[in-house]
């Protein structure tokens, strides 16, 4: 039987970006190298066509950068979305910026600042055979 699946959101956007950019899924690893994006997903919905054939997902994902200072967690989130929204129409169909915020201080390491943004992002499902 062949079927149609929901992609991995936050390890497609983190394959986009890690050419570039040190990007990570969650957990955060402990040791992390700064500046960093941190990948998360948080919701999302599927739509078919009223054929039934065509099916696109919809995922809200999180990006958060760290940095030593505010600028470069800020320029680091800034290259991640010029990044992803560059890689539109293979895996990721449309990245849409939703928000964009500075939060500051990372409540774990005062030291660091984080700047964060909310995405829409579009993913077209893989197909695969079940025997």
């Amino acid at each position: 039987m062949v079927i149609k699946k929901s992609i991995d959101i936050e390890d497609a956007v983190r394959e986009a970006l890690c050419d570039y950019l040190t990007a990570y899924c969650r957990p955060l690893p402990k040791n992390y190298t700064l500046p960093n994006i941190l990948v998360t997903s948080t919701g999302g919905s599927t739509d078919t066509d009223w054929k039934g054939e065509d099916m696109s997902d919809t995922f809200t994902v999180n990006l958060t950068s760290r940095g030593k200072t505010e600028a470069e967690a800020l320029d680091c989130l800034r290259t991640a979305l010029g990044i992803l929204q560059a890689s539109q129409g293979g895996v990721l169909a449309r990245v849409r910026i939703n928000s964009q915020y500075s939060w500051g201080e990372d409540r774990t390491r005062p030291d660091l600042a984080m700047c964060g943004a909310t995405l829409l992002i579009t993913a077209r499902p893989e197909t695969i055979t079940l025997n």
